[in-house]
């Protein structure tokens, strides 16, 4: 059975012989040496383009705040700042909300200031220090050089019955004031104890502490000596 005749198809213009179809030919490639120069440019400048700055996600002041404000949520707004978590520009910086709302100012802060750690009142002396930091109240031997000493202070300790340092670096949590002395010393047995001071030791430096008895069996006191 003979195939039926189908009619040819008219060529598109842009195959054909003529003149026209030459032209866009020529169009056509010229087009398309142009996008892959584009192409090639563009792959080149995302090569040697430099990275994005990092930034840094942290609380700023969203409004002007007085010293001693206590803060609330709406105290402050999240900014991008320029540099990583461990730039110059971002050290002490908080990024979560709920570890400043309800913490006291020490200065005032303008709108837009970051809030950094050194900007709040401490929760406690002992606040930042390691973990297994134990406070321990020890007595002072010589009543007149802790009027020297303040709470914040750090300080190296002796036994004052000589020897080597028994603790360097050591950070001053509180101190007794004469009425706290003279309450311990009334209590039944206790006899009169010198004035003592509350300090943040290591576990290590707390057994160096009290391991030591004095001659007479009584506890261990310390002499200190500022260091800054």
């Amino acid at each position: 059975m003979p195939r039926p005749h189908l009619p040819a198809l008219p060529r598109p213009a842009i195959l054909g012989p003529s003149r026209r179809a030459h032209w866009w030919r020529w169009v056509l490639r010229r087009g398309a040496s142009a996008l892959c120069a584009v192409a090639a440019v563009l792959m080149l400048l995302a090569l040697v383009r430099p990275p994005a700055p990092p930034t840094t996600s942290a609380l700023v002041a969203a409004r002007d705040l007085p010293p001693g404000a206590v803060l609330t949520a709406a105290d402050l707004r999240t900014a991008r700042l320029p540099g990583g978590p461990d730039s110059p520009g971002t050290v002490g910086a908080v990024g979560e909300p709920r570890d400043l709302v309800g913490r006291r100012l020490v200065s005032a802060m303008q709108t837009g200031e970051l809030v950094t750690t050194s900007r709040l009142v401490p929760r406690s002396a002992a606040e930042g220090l390691p973990a297994d930091t134990v406070a321990a109240h020890v007595l002072h031997a010589d009543e007149r050089s802790l009027d020297l000493v303040c709470a914040g202070q750090r300080v190296t300790i002796f036994a004052d019955t000589g020897g080597e340092a028994l603790a360097r670096d050591v950070l001053v949590l509180a101190i007794d004031t004469p009425e706290n002395a003279s309450l311990t010393g009334s209590l039944p047995g206790s006899g009169v104890l010198p004035r003592g001071l509350v300090l943040a030791l290591s576990p290590e430096g707390l057994h160096r502490v009290f391991a030591g008895q004095r001659p007479d069996g009584g506890p261990p006191r310390i002499l200190t000596v500022i260091t800054r």
